[in-house]
């Protein structure tokens, strides 16, 4: 696409969609992009934003952008809880006043970063578990 032609795409959508969006009447295609290119940006709550305007429940690709969501909050509360659990055992084994200062603070942040990476995660998870449809009971006996 040509650079200026691409200038007035991104224009034209800042124009005309930022004042939509929050009305909910773009199309969910829409909102499932804005949804992923925030998840790029590592923006969480901003996708599960859009998330929730991309009827999550409804179509396979926002479900599957809500399940890109988890497994990204997971694997970075893993890493959280690892520093947490490393920054414990330093705790223990360091005298100095200056340090153990340090220590706590930086646990402190650690465990706000851990409450919400869960946060995000049950709020994507409920909305990947919303469905439109009653369940199915497989195993149920029909009638022959």
């Amino acid at each position: 696409m040509p650079v200026g032609l691409n200038f007035l795409f991104r224009v034209g959508r800042k124009v005309l969609a930022e004042p939509l969006e929050d009305s909910g009447l773009l199309p969910g295609k829409y909102y499932r992009s804005q949804a992923l290119d925030a998840l790029t940006e590592n923006d969480f709550p901003e996708c599960l934003r859009y998330l929730k305007m991309a009827e999550t429940h409804r179509k396979t690709q926002a479900r599957m952008v809500a399940q890109l969501l988890i497994l990204r909050c997971r694997m970075l509360l893993a890493d959280h809880k690892s520093r947490i659990k490393d920054l414990t055992d330093r705790l223990g084994l360091t005298t100095d006043a200056d340090k153990v200062r340090r220590y706590e603070d930086i646990l402190t942040e650690e465990r706000k970063a851990v409450q919400l990476l869960e946060g995000y995660i049950r709020e994507a998870h409920n909305l990947v578990k919303k469905s439109p449809y009653p369940p199915v009971d497989h195993c149920a006996v029909r009638p022959a």
